[in-house]
C-alpha cells in the first residue's frame, strides 16, 4: 500500500493497519515507516498514538467546529457572556 493510499482510509482502518505491524513486532516508529507517515500524516487522518497503540479520533468530541451549544456554560449559564456579570458590592 502507497502512502497516498494509506492517506485515504478512514481513522479506524488506519489505526488498525498500524496496529496489526506492531502485534508483528514492528515499534511505533517502523509501522509509521511503512507508509511512509509523519506525524503531521496522523494528525490528518485523526489517528494518535496512546498507552502502547494507536487509536483512530482519540478526541473527536474537540476536533469538531460545530457548536455543542455549551459556549458560555458554566457560572453564567448558556448563552451568558461576561458583560452580563455584575460587580460585587
Amino acid at each position: 500500500m502507497t502512502h497516498d493510499e494509506f492517506m485515504d482510509l478512514d481513522p479506524q482502518a488506519a489505526a488498525d493497519k498500524l496496529n496489526a505491524l506492531m502485534t508483528e513486532g514492528k515499534s511505533q516508529d517502523e509501522a509509521a515507516a511503512e507508509f511512509e507517515l509523519t506525524k503531521p500524516d496522523l494528525l490528518k487522518l485523526n489517528v494518535f498514538f496512546v498507552k502502547d497503540k494507536y487509536i483512530a479520533r482519540a478526541w473527536g468530541g474537540y476536533t469538531s467546529t460545530k457548536a455543542t451549544g455549551n459556549e458560555g456554560a458554566g457560572e453564567l449559564g448558556l448563552g451568558g457572556s461576561f458583560k452580563d456579570i455584575k460587580p460585587v458590592s
